[in-house]
């Protein structure tokens, strides 16, 4: 299988280097990477002998400001710039960090927080931007001596003739940040061998035993952009086109038009990407785009959903898009990327399962139509991969149908968090009650198992996924009791309902207020300022924010939220929810 490739990756854990070496030497002035600008015109571009020369030169000058192993900031806005950062570290030797780049001309707190976290030695990032985040970063007390250097696509500096590091199984690749509390976020720490596994299982479960040309707009910064999008097209010495998030969101039928023109043959987004399209679809349909090459349409980040499966195959069909294209996934950046994925020949498959049930935790047939939900299958258990569904409580191993915790087994699931002991031995080194087997992840999300095929059927009880967003409550909590005067500290609690028209996930916040500021303060500047501080800061609209009595919030005797309780009274309409009230009101309440 993949001959091209094995015959360039003698070792028995392949690096992205070893295969940009043998690459570059077997085909140097093929495309390797392809950027597209707006209106999809052909902006950047990188062969293979390019991208090795750039990655040299980078990469020796990363190496005179550093040793193996330091961490290294990539922090760039979309383009191929990255890329070359990426393969500059992994010549140095040095550790990859990718970062939500600059907005506008400032950086989000959360990135201020990984920055001291990883503690990097050097930042990269592209020219227009090198000053700005100099201005950003040089700041924090451990990056005024940090070295800054910006990547050029256009530098025509010749390659250095120095030998490229030679990286061991178990060092690491790159450490991918996922969504923390604002003040401690977690690095997962992908080792080359992580990494280098999960690449071939990706492989195996997309069948793609050829060098199919891919498309994609995910963030690089994020796991699905960055080893989706980039690395295993890369891997299969695939030709790779890439696009910009902010374009995709803005004028989604460039997504299709990109698979049209190129004849791409795997590309794929989360739930979301497809109901955009699905609402521009007369746009799509009068191009004139032809969808016939797009082979495997992966689905995975949010929860998948049987209406959108169904709608956009039916919409598409007649430019070519057919139901057994898309493909749900599961995966997520502590397991390196993918978890479980099925057939590349078979359509989803989609279960009638009881609502009450899973409520209960059971996966049987419901018992009317009202009862009825369509559960997504997200594939199966990949190569050298354990997956179990386990109570979260007593760590148990739960039967066939049983709701539980997801947990999983391989050669890809990393160590742990950078800098996090105790949450990574939590996390990454779980044991099944009663198994002697291997270290096991704790994925958080819960799920269901028959005939083999996994179904998820509802994400980590502190993640949120609103319109492709993942954010953990905490993350808004925190950003929210900060935004206006009068609001109490660890009382707040964000969660996810779904619009019962559309289906959509939308956040709801709710906020209590400290006792004295209850008859003073201002609902609407408050509720207008938490929802533009948690805008700005997580890029996600609240689209429901609700100030409480004091008290209001319930929690555990230690404390902590309970967030799926205020869930709860919010839809049953029992929480102690302040309202606005007249002036006249207002002025005796003063008295």
């Amino acid at each position: 299988m993949l001959d091209k490739r094995h015959e360039l990756s003698a070792p028995a854990v392949p690096t992205l280097w070893g295969l940009l070496d043998g690459f570059a030497a077997a085909r140097p002035d093929e495309r390797a990477f392809l950027y597209l600008g707006p209106d999809n015109v052909e902006q950047e571009v990188l062969t293979y002998a390019e991208l090795l020369r750039l990655a040299r030169v980078y990469g020796q000058r990363l190496r005179q400001h550093s040793r193996p192993g330091d961490r290294v900031i990539l922090m760039f806005p979309s383009g191929l710039a990255f890329v070359v950062a990426f393969f500059a570290c992994h010549f140095a030797g040095v550790v990859p960090v990718p970062m939500v780049p600059l907005k506008g001309q400032r950086l989000r707190n959360t990135v201020h927080a990984i920055a001291e976290n990883c503690a990097a030695s050097i930042v990269l990032s592209n020219v227009e931007q090198a000053e700005l985040v100099h201005a950003q970063l040089s700041p924090l007390p451990s990056y005024r001596e940090a070295t800054y250097i910006a990547v050029d696509l256009d530098d025509g500096s010749p390659a250095p003739v120095a030998d490229a590091h030679e990286a061991s199984p178990e060092e690491l690749a790159f450490i991918q940040y996922t969504s923390g509390s604002t003040s401690v976020p977690r690095g997962v720490m992908v080792s080359h061998a992580n990494l280098a596994a999960n690449l071939e299982m990706m492989a195996e479960a997309f069948g793609n035993d050829d060098t199919p040309t891919y498309v994609g707009w995910a963030p690089l910064y994020h796991d699905m952009g960055l080893i989706a999008n980039v690395l295993e097209p890369f891997y299969l010495g695939s030709f790779c086109i890439l696009m910009s998030p902010n374009l995709f969101a803005h004028r989604p039928w460039l997504w299709p038009k990109a698979i049209s023109d190129y004849r791409a043959v795997v590309s794929g987004g989360p739930n979301y990407a497809y109901d955009l399209c699905i609402e521009r679809r007369d746009q799509i349909l009068e191009a004139g785009f032809d969808l016939s090459s797009w082979k495997l349409a992966f689905n995975s980040a949010e929860p998948v959903r049987a209406g959108t499966l169904e709608k956009f195959a039916k919409t598409f069909a007649p430019i070519g898009f057919r139901p057994q294209t898309f493909y749900p996934c599961f995966g997520m950046a502590e397991a390196t990327l993918l978890i479980t994925g099925g057939s590349r020949k078979e359509e989803p498959i989609i279960r009638s399962v009881s609502r009450g049930g899973l409520a209960r935790g059971s996966a049987g047939p419901p018992v009317d139509e009202k009862d009825e939900t369509l559960a997504v299958g997200c594939g199966r258990a990949l190569r050298d991969e354990t997956l179990r569904i386990v109570d979260p409580e007593t760590s148990v191993a739960l039967p066939d149908g049983e709701v539980g915790e997801i947990w999983v087994a391989g050669p890809h699931i990393p160590e742990g968090y950078w800098g996090h002991a105790k949450a990574s031995k939590e996390t990454f080194h779980a044991k099944v009650d009663g198994e002697p087997g291997p270290r096991f992840l704790r994925t958080g999300d819960l799920g269901f198992i028959l005939d083999d095929e996994l179904y998820v059927t509802g994400r980590h009880k502190d993640l949120i996924i609103v319109r492709g967003h993942n954010v953990y409550p905490q993350d808004i909590e925190y950003m929210a009791e900060r935004a206006w005067p009068g609001l109490k500290k660890n009382s707040g609690a964000a969660f996810a309902v779904e619009d019962p028209e559309t289906g959509i996930q939308t956040l709801v916040l709710a906020q209590e207020v400290m006792m004295g500021n209850r008859q003073a303060i201002d609902i609407d500047a408050a509720t207008k300022a938490i929802r533009q501080e948690i805008l700005k800061e997580a890029d996600v609209t609240v689209h429901k924010i609700v100030l409480l009595d004091p008290g209001s919030i319930p929690k555990t005797s230690s404390g902590k939220i309970r967030r799926a309780e205020t869930r709860t009274r919010y839809l049953d309409e029992t929480l102690s929810i302040l309202t606005r009230r007249s002036p006249a009101t207002a002025a005796a309440g003063s008295d």
